[in-house]
Formats: structure tokens, C-alpha cells, sequence
């Protein structure tokens, strides 16, 4: 009874067994379209992460191309030597483009520029076109890129040597005060000074004004301005003997300093009494302006100029060699070794030299024979090889020589000059009052260019 009991639980025990068996593998074969379900659904997010991938990964290396090809345009252009930002914009352009492959990328960019002071702004923006993100509304993605250069900047000293002779008279003198100021608004800009800009004005005729303040170390022992009653020196001086009179040497009383000028009175030059424009310091031009990096100091000499006296070309050009060096007796100006700055002369004369029977400069009168010759034509071949002299050893110093002849027609006078400038290219024959604006237009930007590629 007892055995029957247990095998008819047994037998319980096992259709229970079977029949829950049976209700698992059908619930497993229910859950198998509910694995499908969710699997498709969680398939929507992997494709979308896959396709934001893609279109995330094709961004990057859009942005990656645009800063290597920022990078590069940059330092073209920080190289440049010029300031002109159209020309620096045309500079980031074309090696922007060189570097940047459009076709294979297929977005297009347009890099923009900007100069601040020396720094040199590049930026870029692409907007690229997304292909699976686009399901979900981001049409594209924006990326950016920006390359900041700065540009160093070395110093300039520049001497502008301007003739003054009486042949450029009263319309010459101001269409080359009006050309100069060309001149110092591309160097300056729109700063009134700068450490590393020093100009200094020398305007010549046949002698040079080095100022009332110039020290009486500088002048002869026998220098009395009571020789000048009822006036005062005027601060001009004669040439040193001498090759003296073609370099820079500091000067000491025995080392040839210089002697005050005097024009004697005579039938030409009846000064006592004083007449306008007579007397001791007759021909006599304004005082130079040593260097200084105050643009109005500059502008206000400029201003003072007036026209007169004979033309000795080789005088103006020894004291704007003077004025930038750093012997005395100027001494505003660096040491040749001053790898931080250049140094240029912009010369500007009118007309060839000239030393007539009355005439009185440097040299005295013709007639005292200075220049070891007493003939008009002795004299003016003297005159023009001291000026080339001078250039060359003016050039021996690593200076640089621009020159200008102002409607001339003299091809002696525009050989001498042209010979005397740097290379040919620094001479310029203007011969009219436009063409004279956009020669120092020209060796402006140029000098303003050296700063930055120097």
C-alpha cells in the first residue's frame, strides 16, 4: 500500500516536472520575438552612434587641415617682408590654399586675416555636411581654426639729406615737404613716436647747418661769434681738410674740428648793416634735426626749410652719414655691430653740384682753392668725386643709400646718383611733383617693409 502510495507521488512528481518543462521552452520561444524587438531597437542608437562617428571623425580632419594649412599660410606671412595687408592677405591665400585640398576634402573655406601691431591674426570656419547625423536634425557640423604669428620687428635710423639750394625754390620746396610727409605717415602710421623708428632731417646747400648748440669742443680755436656782430653764428661750418670732409671720424683740435662759417662781407654780401638774407651766415640752410622718434619734431624741421645758397652735394651726405653714426659729434645713433636695427640715407637733390666764381660754401670761395683747383670745371669734378667717395665709404658701413634727382635732366648728375645708391634700384629720377610723391611713397614702404624683414 505504502509502495503504491510512493510510486504514485513519484509518478506526480514527474508530469509536474515535464509540464513545467514544456511551459519554460514555450515561454523561451515566446521571449525569442522579444529578443528581435529589442535588438532592433537598440539597433537605431548603434547606427546612429556609428554614423555620428563618422561624420565626427570627417569634421576632425577637416579642422586638422584647416590649422596645418593656417600654420603654414602664418609663417609666410610672417616672413613677408611688407605691411601692406592686401599683400599679406594675397601671401595666406595662396599657401593656404597650396595646403589645404578642397577636392579631396570637398568643403570650402575662406581664411581671413587681420595685422595687429606686429601679430598676425589667421582664422578659418568650415561647415561640414553630416550624412547620418542628418536623420536626427544636425544638418552640419561647424569647425574653426586660428594661427597667431607674431612678427619681429628690428629698428630703423634714417637720415633724410634734402636739398635746400636756391634752385629748388619756392614751388620744389613744397611739393618735397609734401612728398615727405608721404614719406613719415607710411613710416610713423598712426603712432606720434617710436622707440624703434629714429629719423633725423639734414638739409643741405653748400655747406650744413649743425645747430647753435653744437659743442665749442666741436669748433677751431680761433671761433668767435663776436666775428659775427651785429649777429650771431647761424651754426653752419666749413669742410674739414683734409679727407676729413668724407667720413665720420670724431673730430679733436687735433683731428681737424671744424671752423664756424662766415661769408666775408664784401660787394656780393654787404652786411654791415645786416640785409634780409645777407651778413656772416648768408646761404646759410636751416638746422639739421638729429635723430629722434618724434614724428612732429620731424615734421616741424621739415616745415622750416627754405631754399637757398649752392649745391655741394657731398657735404649733405657726410653729415646724414654724421648724424647716424655713433661717433661724434651726433651720437643718437647705434653701433654698426647693432644687429636689432638698419640704417638708410634717403638722399634728394635737385641738381648737379655747383661751385661758381662768387659762390661761398664749405670750401670757402673757388678762388681759395680748398679742392686743389681753382677752375669751374676743376671744381665741379672734385665736388662730384668727393660725393662718390663719400657714398662708398657711407655704403662700407652696411647704410643704406636711396637717391633722388628732382626734374633733372643732367645725366652726369643721374649717373653719380644712381652709382651712389645702394643698387640701381634705389635711385629714382622724378621728373615731376607725382612721380617725387610715389618715389618716397615707394622707398617708404620699403624701409617700413625692412623693419619687419630686415
Amino acid at each position: 500500500m505504502t509502495r503504491a502510495r510512493t510510486r504514485g507521488a513519484s509518478q506526480i512528481r514527474r508530469g509536474a516536472e515535464a509540464v513545467a518543462r514544456g511551459g519554460m521552452l514555450r515561454f523561451l520561444a515566446d521571449q525569442t520575438g522579444a529578443v528581435v524587438i529589442v535588438f532592433a531597437l537598440s539597433l537605431i542608437p548603434l547606427c546612429m552612434a556609428s554614423g555620428a562617428a563618422i561624420d565626427l571623425g570627417r569634421a576632425y580632419l577637416v579642422k586638422s587641415r584647416l590649422g596645418y594649412a593656417l600654420d603654414a599660410a602664418g609663417l609666410a606671412v610672417g616672413a613677408a617682408a611688407t605691411n601692406d595687408e592686401d599683400e599679406l592677405a594675397a601671401i595666406m591665400e595662396a599657401f593656404f590654399e597650396a595646403n589645404y585640398p578642397i577636392e579631396e576634402l570637398g568643403v570650402p573655406v575662406t581664411p581671413t586675416l587681420s595685422l595687429i601691431d606686429n601679430k598676425v591674426h589667421l582664422s578659418a570656419t568650415a561647415d561640414v555636411d553630416t550624412t547620418l547625423m542628418n536623420i536626427v536634425g544636425i544638418s552640419e557640423l561647424t569647425v574653426s581654426a586660428e594661427s597667431v604669428i607674431i612678427r619681429e620687428t628690428k629698428g630703423l635710423e634714417v637720415a633724410l639729406v634734402l636739398d635746400n639750394t636756391g634752385s629748388m625754390g619756392t614751388t620744389k620746396m613744397n611739393n618735397l615737404k609734401e612728398a615727405s610727409q608721404i614719406f613719415l605717415d607710411i613710416l610713423f602710421g598712426d603712432d606720434e613716436s617710436n622707440d624703434l623708428l629714429k629719423v633725423a632731417v639734414v638739409p643741405f646747400a653748400g655747406t650744413v647747418n649743425v645747430g647753435t648748440n653744437f659743442k665749442l669742443d666741436f669748433l677751431t680755436r680761433d671761433f668767435n661769434n663776436n666775428d659775427f656782430e651785429p649777429v650771431d653764428w647761424g651754426g653752419c661750418v666749413m669742410a674739414r681738410g683734409g679727407d676729413r670732409d668724407r667720413n665720420d671720424a670724431s673730430p679733436t683740435l687735433d683731428n681737424g674740428p671744424w671752423a664756424a662759417y662766415l661769408k666775408p662781407s664784401d660787394f656780393t654780401n654787404d652786411w654791415p648793416p645786416v640785409r634780409s638774407f645777407k651778413g656772416p651766415n648768408e646761404d646759410c640752410p636751416v638746422a639739421l634735426l638729429p635723430l629722434t622718434s618724434r614724428k612732429s619734431d620731424v615734421e616741424d624741421k621739415i616745415e622750416e626749410m627754405f631754399s637757398d645758397g649752392i649745391t655741394h652735394i657731398n657735404i649733405g651726405l657726410v653729415w646724414g652719414w654724421r648724424v647716424l653714426s655713433r661717433e661724434e659729434p651726433f651720437t643718437e645713433g647705434v653701433g654698426y655691430d647693432d644687429e636689432a636695427f638698419n640704417k638708410a640715407i634717403v638722399l634728394m637733390t635737385d641738381g648737379e653740384n655747383f661751385f661758381g666764381r662768387t659762390s661761398y660754401g664749405a670750401y670757402g670761395y673757388r678762388s681759395e682753392g680748398r679742392l686743389g683747383t681753382t677752375s669751374f670745371f676743376g671744381a665741379f669734378r672734385e665736388l662730384n668725386d668727393r660725393t662718390q667717395e663719400v657714398c662708398d665709404n657711407i655704403k662700407e658701413k652696411g647704410i643704406i643709400i636711396y637717391t633722388i634727382t628732382f626734374q633733372v635732366s643732367s645725366s652726369t648728375v643721374q649717373n653719380l646718383m644712381e652709382a651712389c645708391a645702394s643698387d640701381p634700384s634705389k635711385f629714382f629720377n622724378s621728373p615731376n611733383s607725382s612721380t617725387l610723391e610715389n618715389t618716397f611713397r615707394a622707398i617708404g614702404k620699403e624701409l617700413s617693409n625692412l623693419r619687419i624683414g630686415g
